[in-house]
């Protein structure tokens, strides 16, 4: 584990013999001095939290992982499907906390090394770091904390959470779990989700006959503290064979916070032929698309996800193929023995 300015992330160490035989060598007796370089450390701290956060944002991908089986098998199916789904939803949990773990422990490489660089950075650019310094920077609470290390800077993930609690995870996250629905009026429904440490979510959607739909999203810690409030407005119009759906959000002081555009395009048969959604921010900026659609040579479903690079322009940043989508069924038919059933 270790610490940084921002804290420590993860949870302890789940390979402690390992740990013991790695750094258990006799080379690290007698604390012998390790020569760094400040400047070349700092760098090397800010280009492992620039990794931290690529693989962070790269972890919204893998939603498709886990929306897939939730279409491919909904509503009645048979035992073997529903088994299937849910080793499918397993492997993309697993997955998902695969790249949050890994996140973590790049991050926590860059903190370590970032505290050591703090540790000497009021002091002689000369100095040597102790392989205590060292041992402080990931953790290790039974060596003496530098006497450079600014103050404000050393506790661990564990004790930051002991004294703030754990942060709720996103509204959007499939970590919430719902747990009641309750019809507050005609046109209002109040839903609830509990999150994995005891946090709440509410979401509270108003939808008034004729008028747009209003959704206020609120989350709340362990000990009942609000941390974040959104409202979404979205209206729809329907443009030829183009729906169109337009969602204002909203932060806690009434301010708009961005705008996403979703179209939908339909055959005669009402079956979706296109789908795609433009997330802007609020100062009318393009920051995300996602595009839906089906290749004419192959049939197959393509998902194409772009977003804004460095420069303003929007850049291709992930790309799914999806095999030939099949019709399906929607209800149960009747056993395939009962023309052959002997009645009477």
């Amino acid at each position: 584990m270790g610490i940084g300015g921002g804290g420590v992330m993860g949870a302890s160490n789940p390979y402690p013999d390992g740990s013991v035989g790695s750094t258990g060598a006799p080379w690290l007796d007698g604390n012998i001095p390790v020569d760094i370089d400040l400047d070349g450390l700092r760098e090397y701290a800010t280009r492992m939290a620039s990794h931290q956060k690529e693989i962070s944002s790269r972890a919204g991908y893998l939603t498709t992982l886990s929306q897939i089986p939730q279409r491919a098998f909904d509503g009645e199916v048979l035992g073997e499907a529903d088994a299937v789904r849910a080793q499918l939803l397993a492997n993309a949990g697993e997955m998902t906390i695969y790249l949050q773990k890994l996140a973590e422990s790049v991050g926590n490489i860059a903190n370590a090394a970032r505290v050591v660089a703090d540790s000497y950075g009021s002091s002689d650019a000369m100095a040597a770091a102790s392989l205590n310094d060292v041992l402080f920077a990931f953790g290790d609470k039974s060596v003496p904390r530098p006497a450079g290390l600014p103050e404000g800077v050393g506790r661990t993930f564990q004790e930051q959470q002991a004294a703030t609690g754990p942060v709720p995870p996103p509204a959007s996250s499939p970590l919430w779990q719902p747990s009641s629905s309750t019809r507050i009026s005609a046109y209002q429904t109040l839903e609830t989700a509990t999150g994995p440490n005891g946090e709440r979510r509410d979401v509270l959607t108003f939808s008034p006959p004729g008028g747009p739909v209003t959704t206020t999203t609120t989350v709340y810690d362990s000990k009942g503290e609000k941390v974040s409030a959104v409202t979404g407005r979205a209206t729809t119009r329907q443009v030829d064979d183009v729906e169109i759906t337009v969602e204002d959000t909203f932060g806690a002081d009434g301010r708009q916070t961005g705008t996403t555009e979703t179209r939908t395009r339909f055959d005669e048969n009402q079956r979706v032929e296109g789908r795609s959604t433009d997330v802007r921010d609020a100062d009318g900026n393009t920051v995300h698309r996602t595009t839906e659609f089906t290749d004419a040579n192959s049939a197959e479903r393509i998902t194409v996800t772009e977003e804004r690079d460095e420069k303003g322009g929007i850049v291709e940043t992930n790309r799914v193929n999806s095999g030939v989508a099949t019709e399906g069924q929607d209800h149960v038919g009747p056993p395939i023995a009962d023309p052959y059933r002997v009645r009477g």
